[in-house]
């Protein structure tokens, strides 16, 4: 038991380390990035973003978080037919890096129907072992 903790010790100390827990972070989508992301309807009345959306928002979070490589989950766009058009944003995300050892997540909020704006919030704090 011992000797596990002084491994951990040593592994985190051989991280490279940036702390940005609690940032908030903004990007734009222009007029070209919404034309790459079509919004794709169902019969029930649901949609999602389609297209290349992952890529836009990937390149784009390399502004403000250069060193995460993320992994997008949990994503929805408000429903064509939702009640709730003045009071809920129309896409909510998130993401999280891809290495294992990083504790980072991301929250991703576009407020107004094909917003050229999109706001994250990080959580947790860069740490990326030495040399990857």
């Amino acid at each position: 038991m011992f000797g596990e903790d002084d491994d951990d010790d040593a592994e985190m100390k051989r991280c490279f380390r940036v702390d940005i827990d609690g940032t908030r972070a903004k990007f734009k989508l222009t007029k070209e990035d919404w034309a790459r992301i079509p919004v794709k309807s169902f019969r029930s009345g649901g949609r999602s973003l389609s297209g290349h959306w992952s890529r836009i928002f990937a390149d784009k979070i390399k502004e403000s978080n250069p060193w995460c490589n993320v992994r997008f989950k949990n994503n929805y766009v408000r429903s064509a037919n939702s009640r709730k058009v003045h009071s809920s944003v129309f896409f909510r995300g998130g993401a999280e890096c891809k290495r294992p050892e990083c504790s980072v997540k991301m929250k991703f909020v576009i407020r107004e129907e094909y917003g050229n704006q999109v706001e994250v919030t990080y959580n947790g704090n860069v740490c990326h072992r030495a040399g990857e």
